[in-house]
């Protein structure tokens, strides 16, 4: 259990993640690294070792962008708090859209995306690259190669075209649809993000899914595996997680920003025993998995 925990009381927010940016005030942002190291190319060893995504979190005062940059892989970006203008590229043109918090964009491969922090608040994100090794940002607008943005806002007659292209990676909280579970003394709530169709997702999957769930007080899970890894983020409120192997049982309690990444084919359940409900962030290693992974492991094994 301890091996598969990363704590935020125990992490401390790095400054220099991004060595790109230095020099560069208004490019200041800083990174807490979770699973692997996502787009920076420091090692962490306090990360966990990632399988088919990374994890991390990025903190941006108001003021603040990220270049235009792209990868090779998708991105996901999930916004915790605070308000974030994303940028996406179109040849030499430029949209503009903004994610609240709650809502999230599945940046696709290849396609130039930046973001910067228009509001008043400080931004929090969690950022999820599907991903193994860090996967470097290759810049298109960074201020070291362009001392003024070699692109323009798009048109009004091209505009709309473009932000009809966003639309389809775009996860705005309000959209989502609930599933719902009676479990154990309460109820489980799954609000699909990035999914499959058929289970509610408003973004389909390439490489892992994401769901935001919710556990009422009292409640809890049966207890399930999954053939790929699973990674839990609270949000808000406590959670209980147990593993078991055979006998033996392991229970930690996560509370807000702490992390849990369970391995394939590990025994699991999730409980909430505090005094409100806990609501967290799911990413599952599988384009294909359903949001309530109790039910179908359940199912699988009954069959």
């Amino acid at each position: 259990m301890n091996a598969n925990v990363g704590r935020y009381l125990d992490k401390r927010w790095d400054w220099n993640a991004f060595p790109a940016n230095d020099g560069y005030p208004e490019l200041e942002r800083a990174q807490m690294r979770y699973i692997g190291s996502g787009g920076s190319p420091k090692g962490d060893a306090s990360s966990l070792t990632p399988g088919a995504f990374s994890c991390s979190l990025i903190y941006q005062e108001p003021g603040r962008k990220a270049s235009v940059h792209h990868h090779q892989i998708e991105e996901l970006f999930f916004v915790h708090a605070g308000e974030l203008t994303m940028t996406w590229q179109f040849g030499d043109e430029t949209v503009d859209f903004i994610l609240r918090a709650g809502d999230a964009v599945l940046n696709p491969p290849s396609r130039p995306h930046g973001f910067r922090n228009d509001g008043t608040s400080d931004c929090v994100l969690q950022i999820m690259v599907a991903t193994a090794g860090p996967m470097l940002p290759t810049y298109t607008d960074h201020p070291a190669d362009h001392p003024t943005s070699p692109f323009r806002p798009a048109p009004l007659e091209r505009r709309e075209a473009y932000l009809e292209e966003t639309s389809r990676y775009v996860a705005r909280a309000a959209d989502t649809r609930p599933q719902n579970e009676a479990v154990e003394g309460g109820t489980f709530r799954a609000f699909p993000y990035v999914m499959d169709a058929k289970y509610g997702g408003l973004v389909r999957p390439t490489n892992f899914c994401f769901s935001v769930d919710t556990l009422t007080r009292g409640g809890r899970t049966p207890v399930y595996a999954r053939s790929v890894e699973e990674a839990f983020m609270v949000l808000e409120g406590v959670l209980d997680l147990e593993l078991r192997d055979g006998s033996r049982t392991a229970m930690e309690r996560l509370g807000p920003r702490d992390l849990a990444l369970v391995p394939a084919g590990v025994m699991r359940a999730v409980a909430n025993s505090d005094a409100a409900t806990v609501r967290f962030a799911s990413v599952v290693g599988d384009p294909g998995a359903a949001p309530l992974g109790w039910r179908t492991a359940l199912a699988a094994a009954r069959a």
